[in-house]
């Protein structure tokens, strides 16, 4: 099999990816549930007026055009992603009020609040919410973005476009020589990667009292590094085992099978990550939750997630199997991963957004990942993003004492560091989101 060119992004629009389509169809059969990339909140160190911001959006826009496209469909064609019809930053751009009081506590519940927002698909597939108290020195700005229109490192490359240095896109073409063995052992990969049940911790079995809240945990790439070479691997593999001691020493499992996660892996190729769209395959990991030695935490995961890494033909294998995924088969990834019997936890890496970013002038401090709040959704959603040197993991965990995990993930890092000799400064923090707004 040769390479398969993808098409020109902006010409006229362009087709729905395979992906794209799953993730449309997902929100047709789930109309109530936010079919979202994992969301942001920006902190801003000043505070420019809902004026301000529009027009500096409407200015970034203006140089990046892909940021106008809508979903069309016309009768006896496929659904198109097209630019223009009539851009109205006014729908992409809202102000959500706070008190003028407003504290931390006031905050309590709007990331969640905001993620849980279904953005219908005959709206715009982008969203920028400045946050604001009367009297406040900063704001916050929270974006959201829809699946349907774009994946975890598209969504990072809109950013940049809106608020950073980035203002071109290129067509790109999926490079290599693929063969049938390759596609195939990818297709024995995944059914493998999704055979049998999860195991689940307890706090997510017990009755629910409709509690779901968000944290964050912060602390310097640079640290995750050095843990990432003095056992062997990635930043990733880090982010997995971590995450997996957090959700140990936070509930015991019920029963004696694995903790299962989705992870959700992007297809790109370093020189591939222009493209607009949804390039990415969904993959179950047994997270490590049981106390061992950091080294078998760590090959337990590497075994795992080794294929998804590099230009092997492995690797290039699960780039074209997120091209070609059976229907079925993506409805079972796509849609199953959301079920608690199949995956107690759902993980996200989108790796850290370059920076700097500004809002129109106002430099971005810091920048929250929000996994989205879904209605009857009993998991623990975890993300990795961030801004600059700083790595920010978000949790969204619908059970009490949801606050714990953030703390008991800054604990798996210092726990890594002592068990490899490492000597690091502490320079995490947490932080804790939740509230209600008014909006205009």
């Amino acid at each position: 099999m040769r390479s398969e060119p993808m098409v020109d992004m902006h010409a006229g629009g362009r087709p729905l990816s395979r992906m794209d389509r799953y993730m449309l169809d997902f929100q047709r059969a789930n109309p109530t549930r936010p079919v979202s990339v994992t969301c942001y909140l920006l902190r801003v160190s000043g505070a420019p007026d809902l004026d301000a911001v529009r027009s500096a959006v409407a200015e970034r826009v203006e140089a990046f055009p892909p940021l106008t496209e809508r979903l069309v469909e016309r009768r006896g064609r496929a659904p198109r992603w097209e630019p223009g019809g009539g851009f109205d930053v006014a729908n992409h751009v809202r102000e959500y009020r706070l008190p003028a009081d407003a504290a931390e506590d006031d905050l309590r519940a709007m990331a969640a609040r905001l993620s849980a927002v279904v953005t219908p698909l005959d709206r715009p597939a982008w969203e920028v919410g400045l946050v604001t108290s009367p009297g406040a020195d900063d704001v916050h700005v929270f974006f959201r973005s829809s699946h349907v229109w774009v994946d975890g490192l598209s969504q990072t490359r809109v950013l940049t476009c809106l608020f950073g240095g980035q203002t071109a896109a290129a067509p790109w073409v999926r490079t290599g020589r693929l063969t049938a063995r390759t596609l195939a052992s990818a297709a024995v990969r995944q059914a493998t990667a999704w055979s049998g049940p999860s195991g689940a911790p307890a706090a997510l079995t017990e009755p629910s009292d409709g509690t779901c809240t968000v944290h964050w945990a912060h602390a310097d790439v640079a640290r995750l590094r050095a843990i990432g070479q003095a056992y062997g691997g990635s930043v990733n593999d880090v982010y997995l085992v971590t995450v997996g001691g957090a959700i140990g020493a936070w509930s015991a499992p019920v029963d004696r099978r694995p903790v299962q996660a989705v992870l959700s892996v992007s297809t790109r190729r370093p020189a591939e990550r222009s493209v607009l769209g949804n390039a990415f395959v969904a993959t179950r990991v047994a997270l490590p939750t049981e106390p061992a030695a950091a080294s078998e935490r760590f090959e337990m995961v590497r075994r795992q997630t080794a294929f998804y890494k590099g230009d092997s033909d492995a690797a290039l294998g699960e780039r074209f199997w997120s091209d070609r995924v059976p229907s079925r088969f993506g409805r079972a990834t796509i849609g199953g991963g959301q079920d608690l019997r199949r995956a107690a936890v759902n993980t996200t890496n989108l790796g850290l957004i370059p920076g700097p970013l500004t809002v129109a002038g106002a430099p971005v401090i810091a920048a929250m990942p929000v996994p989205a709040v879904r209605e009857g959704r009993r998991q623990v959603l975890v993300t990795l993003g961030g801004l600059g040197r700083t790595a920010t993991v978000g949790f969204t965990v619908p059970a009490p004492r949801g606050a714990e995990l953030a703390g008991l993930w800054l604990a798996e890092i210092e726990d890594l560091e002592r068990a490899a000799g490492i000597v690091a400064v502490p320079d995490q923090h947490v932080l804790t989101l939740a509230g209600g707004l008014e909006t205009r």
